[in-house]
Order: C-alpha cells, then structure tokens, then sequence
C-alpha cells in the first residue's frame, strides 16, 4: 500500500490518496495448493445439502383473492364509501352514522381465533395423488380429517419420534374423538390450533377491501380445498352478523303476519256465519252483531295488509345488508411446493466452495497468525511466573 500527500490547487487542504492492489496471481497460487481441500470440503457439504434436501419438508401454498363488489352506478369519487357503507369498514366510513364492529378488515384476526380453527378440525381431507404416480399405479392414502392429518395420527412415527420417545419416554395418549372445548384445550388440539394458524395467512388492503388469503400445507389438494373452506367461512361469518338484525326483524314480522293472517281468517269465518243465520231475521241485536264482526274482519285485514307491507320490506333490508364479494383469484391446486429441493442442494455446494475456498485464502493464515501470538503471549506469561518465583 502506497500512500501520497499533496496539496490541491488552491492549497487549502492536504488530500491523502491511498492506493491499494490485491495480488490476485497469489490468491490463485493459495487456492491451487489448497484444491483437495476445497474439494474435499465442497463434496461433504454436497452430501449433506442432498441429505437435507431429501429430508425437506415440502409445503404448497394455495391463494384466494376477493373483494367486495362496488354497486353499479357508484361514482369514482365516492367508490370507497360505497364499500365501506356495504361491507362495515370501520377505517373506511366516510359520512356515516357508525361503523359495524365485525368487519372484512378483522378477518386476519378472525382467521387465527381459536372458535375459527377448531371448526376446521372436521374438515374431510383426501390426499392429493398426482397423475404420474396413478400413471405408475400408486395408490392415495386414506381419507382422514383435518385434525388427524396436522397431528400426523395416521402415518407412521419417524426414527427421530421414536429415538425421543426412547430417551425422554412417551407422552400418555389422550383418548380419541374427545369434544372441543375453546375454553379449554387438550394438549394435541392446543398443538393442532398453533399448526392450523401458522397454515393460514390473511391479509386485507384496508384502502380497497381486496383480501388475499393463503394456506401452506404439505399436500397440494388439501391447500386449495382448506383455502376454499376457510374463504367461504370468513365470508359466512361476516354475512351471518351484518344481516342478524335483518333476520331477526324478518322472522318478527313474519310470525305477525301470520297471526294476523289466522285473526284474519277466523274474523271472515265468524262474519260468514253470523250473515248466513241471521239472513231472515231483523233485530238490531242481530245486526249490531253482524256491524260488530264486520268491523273486525276490516280490522283484521287492516293489520294483515301492514304486515305484508312489513315483511317485504324486511325482506328488502334483508337483501340489502347481504355483504358481496366477488372472487377475484379461486384456488387451484398449486404445481410447485414452495421449497425446491435442487436448489438447496445446489446452496449447499456453493456454500461448501465459499467456505472452504475462505479459509485457504484469509481464514488459515488469520488462525496460524493468532496461535503464533497465542503461543508467544503464554510463553510471555509463563517466563513471568518463573522470574517471580526465582525472586
């Protein structure tokens, strides 16, 4: 390294230029020497990167994406109200009375709530099976649920299963088809609920309400049918509590109406038979009997219609407050797992000649440079001790 000072033309200030080489000609003449070293080390981490490659857990990821639907008619300018007026967004209401507190911006919470991932638990799985291995006459394995297939309860235990069970013991087995209870969880259900919530990822655009959901498993079929389910139940359960009140006000007036029906009924049934018997009779008891029952079966009418009238519109708020979304991307069975298991053999190599290649060229020299002034600083020391002795 070569150093120059000198002043520049102004001669205000003195600039230092530091001009460094690297002798390239000697890291090549470093690496040939240590070639079997490279060698040797990039072949082991080449053994071990297809070791891990083949012991790889491969997962899927199967994708959602939906949005709620914008009215027709609906200007740019007001687009987003519109949909947060349809759909409850609370970060989007722009004008209105109030926001609902169930809305689409809470389903990454709703997706990972406990009530939400045990009614997974019974959802039917049939493994995927693809078309070269029925080509070479494989066969699927059995159908199973949910819950089994996370808790791995129907394939057999792996030797590093079986090497922990021999050394710390085997856990006691909890019995079979024991009901859920969200207050309370078993251990392999409160285990199934943590796998199931890293499985399942949803993320909602607060600004657009688009909602992307993803589900990584290690079965291809199972992702896309388990992100289907959990699509149309996130979208049941917002549609169960924006149109509750809008049921419960149909099935009110509904049941009014039909009581006002069956008074209805029974009122002409009454008037019917009272003009009939008293046809040939003039009394006026009769007749402000016959003027009575009138005056009820016009009432009861009355009441009948209102309730008609009442159950329509019930039924139109009910429509109304039905949230739309429409499916923009569905599932499909993905065709690539996630982790691809040349390329991390392929990193293993690389790493391996990165490593090895390091130590020969700097990593050798920095450890034989420190064991020298390791071993001089403990002679040092050593030569200190026995002059204090001697004195």
């Amino acid at each position: 390294m070569a150093e120059t000072n000198y002043t520049n033309p102004q001669g205000q200030q003195p600039l230092v230029e530091e001009e460094s080489s690297i002798d390239f000609m000697e890291l090549a003449v470093k690496l040939w020497k240590g070639k079997w070293f490279v060698i040797i080390v990039t072949f082991l981490f080449c053994v071990l990167g297809v070791f891990m490659a083949l012991n790889l857990k491969r997962t899927w990821t199967a994708t959602v994406t939906l949005a709620p639907e914008v009215p027709e008619g609906a200007k740019s300018g007001s687009s987003l109200s519109s949909i947060a007026s349809m759909m409850g967004l609370g970060g989007m209401n722009m004008g209105g009375n109030g926001a609902d507190a169930l809305n689409i911006t809470l389903f990454p919470d709703m997706a990972k709530s406990t009530p939400f991932l045990t009614d997974l638990f019974e959802v039917p799985v049939n493994p995927y099976l693809s078309p070269k291995a029925r080509k070479e006459g494989k066969k699927p394995k059995k159908s199973t649920t949910l819950y089994r297939w996370i808790l791995k309860k129907d394939e057999p235990k792996g030797w590093f299963a079986n090497l922990k069970e021999s050394i710390f013991g085997a856990p006691d087995p909890e019995p079979e088809n024991v009901p859920v209870d969200n207050k309370e969880l078993t251990r392999e259900q409160d285990i199934a609920t943590q796998i199931l919530s890293k499985c399942i990822n949803a993320d909602v655009d607060k600004k657009t309400g688009v909602t992307t959901i993803n589900v990584t498993i290690d079965d291809p079929k199972l992702a896309c049918e388990l992100a289907d389910t959990v699509c149309t139940r996130l979208q049941r359960e917002i549609f169960n509590y924006r149109t509750a009140k809008a049921a419960q006000n149909l099935e009110y007036y509904t049941k009014l109406a039909e009581e006002a029906k069956a008074k209805m009924i029974k009122a002409q049934a009454d008037y019917a038979v009272s003009v009939d018997y008293n046809r040939s009779i003039i009394l006026q008891s009769a007749a402000s009997e016959q003027q009575r029952l009138q005056q009820e079966l016009s009432l009861a009418q009355q009441v009948y219609t209102q309730m008609q009238q009442q159950v329509e519109m019930a039924k139109a708020k009910y429509q109304e407050m039905k949230p739309v979304f429409v499916v923009v991307q569905p599932a499909t069975i993905p065709l690539k797992p996630n982790q691809s298991r040349a390329k991390t053999a392929i990193i293993y190599a690389f790493l391996g000649i990165f490593l090895s290649a390091a130590w020969k060229l700097y990593g050798e020299d920095f450890y034989k440079k420190y064991k020298s002034q390791f071993k001089e600083k403990m002679a040092e020391s050593t030569e200190e001790k026995s002059q204090e002795v001697e004195a």
